[in-house]
């Protein structure tokens, strides 16, 4: 036991006042503690010459700094947390594999395009492409106007769009209509898909594809 809780504990056993008299009301003890009510010379003369109300007096403070102790493991337990999780986002950002990149060209006037997504799902000779961003240079079927035109990826079988995109098809110096694209594969699923392809609003034209 140190000097200072020695010397708690003397005073706590010293002064007996089982009538309590001249003790303040138990409220402004309580206040007087929490330092909400002042604390006059007569009022300190009193609690350090009173085992019950130095005891109660001394109890709420030491409820006081537990409380305070626990507040403050709370917060720098939450710090801690914080900065783990902004250290590991961090480290992920900072260390993640990059989305590999890959450059394609495929040529649709060597292989037949479907009207429909069931042919083109079908057809022995898909288009393969690969996983990840996509530089696509697609060559029109002959007979395809320079402009805009939307592409799209389809599953197997399925109308609504999986990866969607557009672009400005040009004149190629051996006169086919090119349209360069890029398409980000990196979360689709291996399997069977059709590419879609449609100037403006007119109908969609499929060929087979597939991603390994």
């Amino acid at each position: 036991m140190d000097e200072l809780e020695w010397f708690r504990q003397a005073i706590i056993r010293a002064y007996p006042n089982p009538q309590r008299i001249g003790c303040p009301a138990p409220e402004i003890l309580e206040g007087m503690a929490r330092r909400t009510v002042p604390i006059s010379a007569p009022d300190q003369e009193h609690i350090f010459h009173c085992s019950p109300c130095f005891s109660t007096y001394l109890g709420i403070r030491n409820q006081i700094r537990r409380r305070r102790v626990i507040r403050l493991t709370s917060i720098a337990t939450a710090a801690a947390l914080i900065l783990a999780s902004i250290v590991f986002i961090g480290y992920r950002a900072l260390y993640r594999t990059p989305t590999p990149q890959f450059a394609t060209a495929f040529n649709l006037q060597e292989r037949p395009v479907f009207r429909g997504l069931h042919q083109a799902a079908i057809h022995p000779s898909p288009f393969v492409l690969p996983r990840g961003i996509v530089h696509l240079s697609l060559t029109l079927p002959l007979g395809s106007e320079p402009g805009a035109y939307q592409v799209q990826v389809c599953r197997d079988g399925q109308t609504d769009p999986l990866l969607s995109t557009s672009g400005q098809a040009v004149l190629g110096r051996d006169g086919s209509t090119v349209l360069a694209i890029d398409l980000n594969s990196a979360k689709l699923r291996s399997g069977k898909y059709a590419l879609g392809v449609r100037k403006d609003d007119s109908e969609w034209s499929y060929s087979p594809l597939v991603l390994p």
